[in-house]
């Protein structure tokens, strides 16, 4: 079995654009792969098809040679599209290589230590105007079986406000009390700050917060400052969460060395796949430190994220949109994951445990490219 061609397809959906690849072998298995950057996709696409052409005519199988072969003498550094693209690929590969052997990919990495993945949804709370239509938006996310729920009590990441005005720290912090008294202690909360607070007004938030009981604080300051995150848990006693911006193992060192968090947040795409995101989670374990995978993303993704989800020991929470986001979704995608009330349910499926209809993603995709081998 070789490598014998790969399928890039672009899905334009809202604000983002869904990368999805198709590698196939000359006996006919088809490996599915996602490497969405939203705005970057070209930049990811060009890199998969130079990562295809070194990879072209061999066995799929040696997944962890091909990787390392790909970050060493191909992309040569951590940058962001290099690393989606090599993400891509890497899916791509153990849903091939699960394929070949009739094996889920999560057996092949050690094997389940769970068989359902709980989930805490983002974007439940798009297109809110007050904290009155927040509230009514949460209950309506409980209502219909969710458990856990994250929003940005600063805004929406487009508003962009470095260094907030001190008024606006009471204000997100009257916000998460009122919001945790009407969904009340059995709902999961956690909120995202987005990199958009100082030191000083990190402190004020958490410790103006820590009575709420939230799951974690993401991102309250710099990401590039694990010194920080560690002096906001220390002085505040508030888990924080990041992860979402770093792109491997090296990158990762420091934060869970120097145990400056709780939770880390690794995303399947952005450090180059499940290859690399299941080595970054053992590494956490090292230190107690918990695994939330950053997953705004597709629906291959989301399969390697469910994966990814299922072998770690030290997982904690899975991110996620909902069912229908993006419609596009329901239109191509055959079987894969799908919340069920408030988690996802471990496919035993070959490979990464999705089946897509190649023809129509073809005919709904904004771009399609073919590469034989």
């Amino acid at each position: 079995m070789k490598i014998s061609e790969l399928r890039i397809y672009v899905l334009a959906s809202a604000k983002k654009h869904y990368l999805m690849i198709a590698i196939e072998t000359d006996n006919g298995l088809t490996g599915l792969g996602e490497g969405t950057l939203d705005h970057r996709w070209p930049s990811v696409a060009a890199g998969i098809e130079e990562g295809f052409a070194a990879l072209v005519g061999q066995d799929p199988t040696s997944v962890q040679k091909h990787w390392s072969t790909l970050q060493d003498k191909v992309y040569w550094g951590d940058g962001a599209s290099s690393r989606a693209a090599l993400a891509a690929i890497d899916q791509a590969l153990w849903d091939l290589t699960g394929k070949s052997y009739g094996l889920p990919a999560h057996k092949l990495l050690g094997g389940a230590v769970r068989e359902e993945v709980p989930v805490y949804l983002n974007q439940w709370w798009a297109g809110y105007t007050s904290t009155e239509d927040l509230i009514d938006k949460a209950e309506t996310a409980v209502a219909n079986g969710a458990r856990a729920l994250k929003w940005y009590p600063f805004g929406t990441p487009e508003n962009f406000a470095y260094r907030v005005r001190e008024h606006a720290v009471s204000s997100a912090v009257e916000q998460v009390h009122r919001v945790r008294e009407a969904v009340g202690a059995s709902t999961d909360l956690m909120v995202d700050i987005w990199r958009r607070l100082d030191w000083a007004s990190a402190a004020a938030f958490c410790s103006g917060v820590a009575d709420c009981g939230l799951v974690f604080v993401e991102e309250p300051t710099e990401y590039q400052s694990p010194e920080a995150c560690a002096r906001l848990s220390a002085s505040t006693g508030q888990r924080i969460a990041l992860g979402e911006r770093l792109h491997s193992r090296k990158q990762f060192a420091a934060v869970i060395e120097s145990q400056a968090v709780g939770l880390v947040q690794p995303s399947v795409i952005r450090v180059g796949g499940l290859t690399e995101a299941v080595k970054i989670g053992h590494a956490a374990e090292t230190y107690a430190i918990g695994v939330a995978p950053h997953n705004p993303h597709g629906p291959i993704a989301i399969a390697s994220s469910v994966t990814l989800a299922a072998v770690l020991p030290n997982f904690v929470v899975l991110e996620s949109y909902e069912n229908h986001n993006p419609p596009a979704r329901t239109e191509f995608v055959r079987e894969g994951p799908a919340i069920a009330g408030d988690r996802y349910v471990l496919s035993d499926a070959p490979g990464l445990g999705i089946e897509i209809d190649e023809p129509k993603l073809a005919e709904i995709a904004t771009k399609f490219t073919r590469t034989h081998g």
